[in-house]
């Protein structure tokens, strides 16, 4: 199987790609740009860039949002931590109670190699991330049964990415069967990805998907200089799956049926809302409801949804009380007190000193969820103080979805609104000359002036 991946990885051709596939791939790099712009001024970012900036040798690549350019691991390093910093990235989605994030990672990847290498093309650039996010999410979709990937003290968002970016930048800079199997065997030896950060509200969690993307840019770059990797690391006794999910049931098979023709980078979403994803149908039906009342009517709010829900509702005394943005970004009780509040859901909600608001946390003191095994839709139930009770319809497929899309013009837009928030603002012309560059990249022969003037 591993021989038949490697094949299909290192033939793939620009014109293999269908018209959809293509405007995925581009959608993701849009995105995944996008929100590091913003992320580049996140909290932690600052040391994120001193980090890299202590550790010397070439300007090979961009680092996004900052004006500095850092060695090409480096640079997708950072880059990758600035697209996940306010956790507004995309999802692939395996049901409609949960996805993982990949382009968030393997698109910042293949923009670095690719900047730094210099002669790639546009749709080199579109045909590595294509390739790369359809066989993450083919990883992922190969487990089966009742027991999803959720369900392990493993984050399969950052334990994936370490695949799918050796997959994606290994293709852009052009890898041979042989070395693609061998850097494939060397990610095998680095993976990793948990759940603990989040739990605790730290900055370490979002560092996850830079150690993906530096970890793929070692193995790469050790299999390009000729050192061998285990071949059999999804298969072999010691493989991906055994070893990390060895609970699970999995069609091996599934990996590599439809390869070349159903590139699943088209059922890639991007988020609606910069927290956690399992909320994102939540807040949808929160919003339904939010015109119906007035805030100081309400007396509660019940939210009935997927066993995904622990994630933001878990521990309960954290989510109602958050210590930090980042507690807040995946504290469901939070989430829903800021859309009940203003509308939406913001940026600027998960300021640090903002989690500390009386009236925000009491309104999530409002809120109790109840998790129901074998449901994926979700429904808002809220109680007014004169007795009277609001439900929501039942929200399957919340905005940003795949089968309730972001518009590309809303992405852009986003995109516009993070130029300013950059932690070197950008100039509103630039920006959007950077902008159109990455709509028709397509076009470009040679991405390595991509940034240039920006």
């Amino acid at each position: 199987m591993e021989a038949a991946l490697v094949r299909h990885i290192v033939s793939a051709r620009f014109e293999d790609l269908d018209a959809e596939t293509v405007d995925a791939a581009c959608r993701t790099l849009l995105w995944a740009t996008a929100t590091a712009v913003a992320g580049s001024a996140a909290e932690g970012s600052d040391a994120v860039v001193r980090f890299i900036t202590e550790q010397g040798g070439h300007q090979q690549a961009t680092v996004i949002g900052t004006g500095l350019k850092a060695p090409k691991s480096a640079a997708a390093f950072a880059n990758a931590v600035f697209a996940k910093a306010h956790e507004y990235e995309d999802k692939y989605w395996l049901d409609n109670a949960g996805g993982f994030a990949i382009g968030f990672a393997v698109a910042p990847a293949v923009m670095a190699a690719a900047e730094a290498s210099g002669g790639i093309s546009g749709k080199d650039v579109l045909t590595a991330i294509a390739v790369g996010v359809d066989l993450q999410a083919r990883l992922l979709s190969a487990i089966r049964g009742e027991l999803s990937p959720v369900w392990t003290p493993w984050n399969s968002t950052y334990l994936f990415c370490n695949y799918g970016v050796t997959i994606a930048v290994g293709k852009v800079l052009g890898l041979n069967e042989e070395q693609m199997l061998d850097a494939l065997g060397l990610i095998h030896a680095q993976a990793c990805g948990n759940f603990q950060g989040q739990m605790e509200g730290v900055l370490g969690i979002r560092m996850q998907g830079g150690f993906a993307v530096r970890n793929a840019f070692t193995a790469v770059q050790l299999a390009r200089n000729g050192i061998s990797g285990a071949r059999q690391f999804l298969s072999g006794r010691f493989g991906f799956y055994k070893l990390h999910f060895p609970s699970h049931t999995v069609d091996y098979d599934s990996i590599i049926d439809g390869l070349g023709e159903n590139f699943l980078g088209r059922r890639l979403g991007f988020k609606g809302y910069p927290c956690g994803v399992v909320a994102h149908p939540v807040l949808d039906a929160v919003r339904q409801l939010r015109p119906n009342f007035k805030l100081e009517q309400l007396e509660a709010l019940h939210v009935e949804g997927s066993p995904t829900l622990y994630i933001m509702s878990e521990p309960l005394e954290r989510r109602l009380n958050p210590h930090n943005g980042i507690d807040a970004q995946f504290s469901l009780p939070w989430v829903i007190a800021c859309t009940l509040r203003d509308g939406t859901l913001k940026l600027n909600h998960f300021d640090n000193q903002l989690v500390h608001s009386p009236e925000l946390v009491g309104l999530a003191h409002k809120v109790t969820i109840d998790r129901q095994e074998g449901r994926e839709s979700v429904t808002v139930e809220v109680r007014l103080k004169d007795g009277s009770v609001l439900q929501s319809k039942p929200v399957a497929y919340c905005s940003g979805h795949p089968d309730n899309p972001v518009t590309t013009e809303a992405m852009v837009q986003v995109f516009r609104d993070h130029l300013k928030m950059a932690a070197k603002p950008i100039d509103a012309n630039k920006g959007e000359e950077l902008i159109r560059r990455f709509i028709r990249i397509e076009e470009i022969a040679d991405v390595r002036g991509i940034f240039e003037g920006v």
